[in-house]
């Protein structure tokens, strides 16, 4: 291996004894956790926002959007109002903690107060601040999303697949004609999505700003807790069972899907009777359908070669290593989602609604599975674990040739 397969200023992880001597060896090699400097930056305008959102709220009770019933869990158990002013009190905890580990990175007393006050910014914000309206919230986003996503991919593929030219055209020539025939439904179903955060401003950025809070603490717990060694024996076993932790993540939108999917179908699920489903309804369906069939393929993707190696309709790209933060990120924040909102949904809603939206098994498998992933790409499972204090990255693993 030699010192050119690692930029210079980042670290080098051997792939382990006899590393040097396979063919595969320069594909060994790995790197550390997201610079923790990074996810401090990233908890400080996190907690920062957060704060300010609290402030206004505190300010003007009347735009609070965490004072309706439902919208927090930990409304069940105090009064709303005195705990929006403990949630402002801990976000600025936040900001002060953050700001330290920022400042002082090697200081002592800041490396301290990162993990409690860590775990404190998790709780808070991402299971006593969450409530109702976080899984509709993400959802919404989701099918918004997939539109650009299927967009930008369908150019892809025209541009570096001429042979499937044909069917693309065919499949956008039946969008074109579906939009253009349902264009007064589609025109209803998105002026009710814009009504809504028209009358509610607030609900939206009340749901993200703490997810975001508590994702980005969640992350720079993790990689201290890396650092320090602490999850050498645990990333190991991990990353062994990742096929499995994914498989069972995937499985957790799959309820979902199904129920949406039928919408479209003359026995609609857990949406009335058949004939009072307007065709704006329908659509709506459809489109929160298709966010969790998204969600399905991308969460496969922490285990399939394609979520290791870009494919080859990414053009130029095609072949290049996906950068682990592109998967881990957003997968993280999902998998924190989900595990906040699994107490709320359970506490508010029931098993019923549990078991149409199961995050509470959702939730832990995709972040066991992303684990593994960071464990795989990072070369746990060949017995390679990053020293303690390593914070910045190298480059990391691809797949395998054969799996190209």
């Amino acid at each position: 291996m030699t010192s050119t397969s690692v930029p210079r200023d980042l670290p080098r992880h051997d792939a382990g004894p006899g590393a040097g001597s396979t063919p595969g060896a320069a594909a060994r090699t790995v790197e550390a956790p997201p610079p923790d400097r990074r996810l401090a930056g990233a908890a400080l305008a996190a907690s920062a926002a957060t704060a300010a959102m609290l402030g206004v709220f505190v300010a003007r009770p009347d735009v609070d959007a965490l004072l309706p019933d439902g919208r927090m869990l930990g409304a069940e158990l105090v009064p709303a109002a005195p705990l929006v002013l403990v949630l402002l009190a801990t976000a600025l905890l936040g900001v002060v903690a953050s700001a330290a580990a920022l400042a002082r990175p090697t200081a002592r007393a800041a490396g301290r107060l990162v993990v409690p006050v860590g775990i404190l910014e998790v709780v808070a914000f991402g299971i006593v601040a969450q409530g109702s309206g976080t899984l509709p919230a993400a959802g919404y986003l989701v099918s918004f999303a997939v539109p650009v996503l299927a967009v930008w991919a369908g150019v892809q593929v025209f541009r570096t697949r001429p042979a499937w030219r044909l069917p693309l055209g065919a499949v956008v020539v039946l969008a074109a004609v579906g939009v253009v025939v349902g264009r007064g439904a589609f025109a209803d179903w998105w002026d009710a999505i814009t009504t809504g955060l028209a009358r509610e401003p607030w609900a939206l950025p009340a749901v993200l700003l703490p997810l975001a809070t508590a994702a980005a603490w969640a992350g720079l717990v993790a990689v201290r807790a890396w650092q320090r060694g602490s999850l050498r024996t645990a990333t190991a076993w991990v990353t062994r069972h990742r096929r499995l932790f994914t498989i069972v993540a995937a499985l957790g939108p799959l309820p979902y899907a199904l129920a949406r999917a039928t919408w479209l179908t003359p026995w609609p699920q857990f949406a009335g009777p058949a004939e009072e489903l307007t065709l704006a309804v329908r659509i709506q369906g459809l489109s929160l359908s298709s966010g969790a069939w998204l969600g399905i393929v991308l969460t496969l993707g922490l285990i399939l070669p394609w979520g290791e190696r870009l494919p080859r309709w990414f053009g130029r790209r095609a072949g290049r290593p996906v950068p682990p933060a592109a998967a881990i990120v957003p997968a993280g924040i999902v998998a924190v989602m989900l595990c906040g909102a699994a107490v709320p949904m359970l506490v508010m809603m029931g098993w019923a609604a549990a078991l149409y939206f199961p995050a509470w098994f959702w939730g832990p498998a995709l972040a066991l599975a992303v684990w593994g992933y960071a464990g795989h790409r990072y070369g746990v499972e060949d017995g390679v674990v990053d020293a303690p204090g390593v914070s910045d990255p190298g480059s990391a693993r691809p797949a395998p040739a054969a799996r190209r």
